[in-house]
């Protein structure tokens, strides 16, 4: 479901489309107060008032009018709030465990074009893996699997293994501030078009840096 569903938010022109690069969109998650409010819904999803509570709450952020907001949930490959009104499904607490998080989120500087971010960081002589993880993040199963219960990970670990980056903890953080730091400026002389890539990648582990009690999450839109 994507934002023109849910409230219009660009004007139509008569100009043609600029091709679109895939931007990313970033920002920190206080993951431990997010996963013990989660928690304590998930143990009333067994009861036809427990689904609805967690329902009500993912559906007023789904549609809420804040823009911070919108800019997270507008990502997010989920069913509409009319659809989950209409009929339970069990892969709905996936979708509700994803837009819950709104609210535990604060707005940190992002990758314009995480995809040639990757590709550069290959040439600069990181590893493969090593650059996709810093351009789009761990996958979002990792991430339930270090904050969630054993019962939650069960549960929703499985309906993220598609479209689900990504996360950073603090040693990906700072490993990848360290590889930054090491780069020899000379690297960079015929290669220009990455520096303000790179500047973007070392403003977003600078912010997630400065918040250690919060995760980089991150998400390509």
């Amino acid at each position: 479901m994507q934002a023109s569903e849910r409230v219009r938010l660009i004007t139509e022109t008569d100009h043609p489309a600029r091709p679109r690069v895939h931007e990313s969109r970033a920002w920190l998650l206080d993951a431990d107060t997010f996963h013990d409010d989660f928690e304590l819904l998930y143990r009333e999803a067994d009861s036809a008032e427990g689904i609805a509570r967690m329902r009500w709450m993912a559906t007023q952020l789904w549609r809420s009018a804040d823009e911070d907001t919108h800019r997270y949930v507008d990502l997010l490959p989920t069913s509409s709030a009319d659809e989950w009104e209409a009929e339970y499904d069990p892969s709905h607490l996936g979708e509700w465990y994803r837009v819950l998080m709104a609210a535990h989120l604060e707005p940190a500087p992002s990758l314009s074009d995480p995809k040639s971010l990757r590709d550069g960081l290959s040439a600069l002589g990181f590893t493969p893996t090593e650059a996709r993880r810093l351009s789009y993040g761990r996958e979002l199963t990792t991430l339930v699997a270090a904050f969630a219960s054993d019962a939650v990970v069960a549960d929703i670990a499985p309906q993220l293994m598609l479209d689900s980056r990504g996360w950073l903890d603090d040693e990906d953080v700072e490993l990848g501030l360290d590889r930054l730091h090491s780069i020899d400026r000379s690297a960079f002389r015929h290669r220009q078009p990455l520096v303000p890539l790179v500047e973007e990648l070392h403003a977003m582990l600078l912010a997630a840096h400065s918040s250690p009690d919060r995760v980089l999450l991150i998400l390509d839109g």
